[in-house]
């Protein structure tokens, strides 16, 4: 049989009169004991209220803004029978100060308080430095059970001479926290002033911490955010789950140092059992200047930009016969044209459809920069490595003075003589391999563009028409695009363009 029992403010140390900056529970939702229900907040630090019971939440008799004290009804739940209702007992979580014959005169150890808790507990933050000065009330530790954060306050003002327990230790009730010296004569007075002075400095972090509760602490832990360096909107600048989502969007967009934003996970590299020259004979050589200069960017580009390949088939038969019987009707001598032009050409009317294929996202990710120009990228293999030079205005130029192009810019580059800035200011790029082999690959694409298209070779396959197996010119294509921009169905769309420029019924379709 189920009944309604009260949910009230357990003991929770010094927290009187305090405010409530969140309400963490919903009328008719259910909960298991030890849940958080609300936030206390009071000038120093924050506490999450856990649930004496698991049960469904009947009323709710509290708003955020709200000022409580111990024993102040939160709201109603509803309870079965067999779940034992026990009275709380009065439980101090506030660091319990405790003299010892062994610790040195003037000397306190702070111990791990009584939580209410049969948990597993983890130290998570440690606020406390050796030989830093504490005042009364600052933040010592954030210590988790699986459900429940508790920020804990020191209760005394002193010198940290020695720090018992590490970050990630798994603590009980009782353990020891830290050797405090406290604060009794002159000497440690100067002493003091000259810590402060330091830390203020050199250790700022833990002199102003940011106001936040444990959840959103335990948040932005879990997505490796410093929360020291996000900006709280709420009053007295508390910080909400919304604030570090936007941090996270707005820093990976601005390009901050994530050094300093994105704590560190320190990767050991783990050298090998035995050395490649044990094996064999070995040549080592220094990677090529362009390889250097072009990896970063790859990497980057790869682990920034959310890629997504589409791969497809282009019938181009009608196409390949007409560019391979072009002829000057003046000389009669055949004219060469390369496939790749007439890529160019229908990339540039599929990007005119679809103009999200022609656009870069503003460095603060907040606007899209659609491009009026069509600058065409083409990936050129030299023997300093790959370099992308633009074609440029391809949408003004005709087939002919397009091959010319580049076959003139790809011969600069091989000798190194081109443009810094022709490598810059692109539309979208296209990546053929077409003139070596292979079929389908996952090309990267080339940041600040949001596309990139992979040309492999063309090859004749049977292909099905009109009731009958027809052998077809069939030119495999690898479109990679970014996620953030572009999605799969337009992507879609963009490839049926290609097909309808450069596929069946070519010349009718020519818009060159």
């Amino acid at each position: 049989m189920a009944k309604i029992v009260d949910l009230v403010v357990p003991n929770i140390g010094d927290f009187k009169n305090v405010e409530i900056i969140e309400v963490l529970i919903k009328e008719n939702q259910n909960i298991k004991k030890n849940d958080g229900i609300i936030t206390l907040e009071s000038d120093k630090s924050s506490v999450e209220v856990p649930s004496q019971f698991s049960g469904k939440v009947k009323i709710i008799k509290v708003k955020v803004g709200d000022k409580i004290s111990e024993g102040d009804k939160i709201g109603e739940i509803e309870i079965t029978s067999d779940e034992p209702i026990q009275e709380q007992k009065s439980e101090n979580k506030k660091i319990e100060i405790q003299k010892e014959s062994r610790a040195p005169k003037d000397t306190t150890l702070l111990k791990i308080p009584a939580l209410g808790t049969a948990k597993k507990l983890i130290i998570s933050e440690i606020f406390l430095k050796k030989d830093q000065f504490i005042k009364a009330d600052d933040i010592a530790l954030l210590i988790e059970d699986d459900e429940s954060a508790y920020e804990i306050p020191s209760p005394i003002s002193g010198i940290v001479k020695n720090i018992i327990l590490k970050k990630g230790q798994q603590v009980k009730a009782g353990d020891s926290i830290a050797e405090i010296l406290l604060n009794q004569n002159l000497e440690i007075k100067i002493k003091e002033q000259v810590i402060v002075k330091n830390l203020a400095q050199d250790n700022n972090q833990y002199q102003n911490i940011k106001s936040a509760s444990p959840k959103m602490r335990k948040f932005a832990r879990e997505l490796g955010v410093n929360i020291q360096l996000v900006e709280g909107s709420a009053r007295k600048g508390r910080i909400l789950e919304e604030d570090i989502k936007q941090f996270i969007k707005s820093t990976l967009n601005n390009k901050i140092n994530k050094d300093k934003v994105i704590q560190k996970i320190e990767v050991k590299e783990e050298k090998l059992p035995y050395e490649h020259g044990e094996f064999g004979e070995i040549d080592l050589q220094k990677i090529p200047r362009i390889k250097r200069l072009s990896g970063p960017h790859l990497v980057k580009a790869w682990n920034e930009i959310p890629h997504v390949t589409q791969f497809d088939e282009i019938d181009v038969t009608d196409m390949e016969h007409f560019r391979k019987n072009l002829i000057d009707l003046n000389t009669k001598e055949k004219i060469t044209i390369t496939p790749l032009a007439f890529i160019m050409k229908a990339l540039v009317n599929g990007m005119k459809k679809y103009p999200n294929f022609n656009s870069s996202l503003e460095p603060t990710g907040e606007n899209i920069i659609y491009k009026k120009y069509f600058h065409i990228g083409v990936a050129v293999d030299t023997p300093h490595g790959l370099m992308v030079p633009k074609m440029r205005n391809v949408d003004q130029k005709d087939l002919l003075t397009l091959s010319n192009e580049l076959r003139k810019i790809s011969k600069l580059s091989k000798e190194l003589k081109i443009d810094k800035k022709e490598f810059f200011g692109g539309s979208m790029t296209i990546s053929s391999l077409g003139g070596i082999g292979g079929s389908f690959f996952t090309p990267i694409i080339n940041n600040p563009e949001v596309a990139i298209i992979g040309i492999g070779k063309t090859e004749i396959k049977q292909v099905f028409i009109d009731g009958k197996f027809i052998a077809r010119a069939m030119m495999p294509i690898s479109l990679s695009y970014d996620h953030r921009i572009i999605d799969g169905a337009e992507a879609a769309r963009f490839c049926q363009d290609l097909k309808l420029s450069l596929g069946k019924n070519f010349a009718f379709n020519l818009s060159f």
